[in-house]
């Protein structure tokens, strides 16, 4: 069984509360995980003996998810291991299982701090302290997904991902024959149904088997001829996100508009939650997630949930698309560049682009500021723009060298050569 530690989020408890007394001033306490340093913006504490740390840093560094339970309880789960902890109680709970802490959680200062001894009681980790290091040993450190390949391009997945093509064949959903799945060679031929199944979209085609959600909400995978359909989850409400990346699925799921993210197996199995505020876009690309939060906070964080990290905060985020390390967006209403660690913010364009998709050198949009939504492109090398087309466009997709829009006035998908 590999060993792990989580650590608590610096939790702000809403209302009034009872807490604790902060200790008086004493010499700093240093904190390592595997030998890296915890930078705090709450210092630990010892108490007569008991080392007190917050641990919302730690958390973020090994993907542990936290939830707040009720009265003043806190509830952190990674994995097949939840632990419930609460403020000034020493009573405990362990996959469900009662037992008993050394030393209760406290509140200071509206943070929740909690007894370094909590870590390997409850998680196996190896944690040592003296001369005021604490010292915390994974003794098998938890290994990344690593995976740049996804079953769809974020662009095309951002629009409704009802394009998807390998080699040879083009993937789609047939608006004219109420969203069902057809293929045909990109040369135009064998044009043909694979599937009676209506609505399809969030089109992912990953190690020759096709994923995709309709009839009600379901999500599918099937082989590219049709055969072998199989239910994977139905996700009962609402739109839900999705992307396939390697062997993982990477989907929001839940009852409000916005929903938590999670990821599991192509074959439905080893479900996780990775992010449990409500998403409004999600982009897998180049082994990481990047994700919006209330269209306002940008967020990024590894494949299996660890280093989340907020890169953005404040306007209007959407849109995103990637290219290398260089990330394009509608922001406040205009289209900005950023690089995807977080720096070199500039807007490049006026211009409120929506529905952006990514070819080549040039970005793909809707041009919400000018009258009927009209097709745009700019080159991504002088940030000049130019009009593709008067028509109102929606749900632009790319396959290779071939632009595809819906036309609401005239229901229907243009096709647009842009080579």
């Amino acid at each position: 069984m590999k060993k792990w530690i989580i650590a608590l989020l610096l939790l702000s408890v809403m209302g009034s509360s009872v807490g604790f007394a902060a200790p008086a001033v004493q010499p700093g306490i240093t904190v390592t995980v595997n030998g890296k340093l915890v930078n705090f913006d709450v210092q630990p504490v010892n108490d007569q003996g008991t080392v007190y740390v917050p641990l919302r840093f730690v958390a973020d560094e090994l993907g542990g998810l936290i939830s707040a339970g009720q009265h003043q309880s806190v509830i952190i789960s990674k994995g097949a291991i939840t632990l419930s902890i609460t403020a000034g109680s020493t009573a405990a709970y362990k996959n469900w299982q009662p037992f008993t802490l050394d030393a209760a959680p406290r509140l200071v200062d509206g943070r929740m701090l909690v007894p370094v001894r909590v870590l390997s009681e409850a998680f196996e980790a190896t944690v040592t302290y003296a001369n005021g290091r604490v010292a915390i040993m994974q003794e098998e450190s938890v290994q990344p997904i690593e995976t740049g390949v996804t079953g769809n391009t974020v662009g095309n997945l951002n629009n409704g991902g009802w394009y998807v093509a390998d080699k040879e064949w083009i993937y789609f959903s047939n608006l004219q024959d109420s969203g069902r799945l057809y293929k045909q060679k990109k040369d135009g031929t064998e044009f043909q149904k694979i599937d009676d199944g209506v609505y399809a979209g969030s089109l992912n085609l990953m190690n020759g088997k096709l994923y995709y959600i309709g009839e009600n909400n379901k999500l599918f995978s099937m082989d590219t001829d049709g055969s072998n359909k199989k239910l994977i989850i139905d996700f009962v409400l609402g739109r839900n996100l999705l992307t396939v990346a390697g062997d993982w699925i990477f989907y929001t799921q839940g009852s409000s508009p916005n929903k938590p993210l999670y990821r599991m197996k192509t074959d439905g199995t080893n479900k996780t939650l990775l992010e449990q505020y409500g998403l409004s876009s999600l982009a897998v690309y180049g082994g990481q997630i990047y994700y919006t939060i209330d269209s306002s906070k940008l967020f990024v964080m590894d494949l299996d949930g660890r280093h989340k990290k907020k890169l953005l905060e404040g306007g209007y985020i959407s849109s995103i698309v990637l290219n290398g390390h260089i990330m394009y967006f509608n922001y406040k209403e205009h289209l900005y560049t950023m690089n995807t660690d977080g720096t070199g913010l500039a807007e490049i364009s006026d211009h409120s682009a929506r529905e952006i998709n990514l070819s080549g050198n040039y970005l793909y949009y809707s041009n919400t500021s000018e009258y009927s939504k009209k097709l745009f492109r700019i080159n991504l090398t002088d940030y000049t723009s130019e009009k593709l087309s008067d028509d109102k466009t929606t749900n632009i997709h790319i396959i290779d060298n071939q632009l595809y829009y819906i036309n609401p006035n005239t229901r229907s998908f243009v096709e647009v050569d842009i080579e």
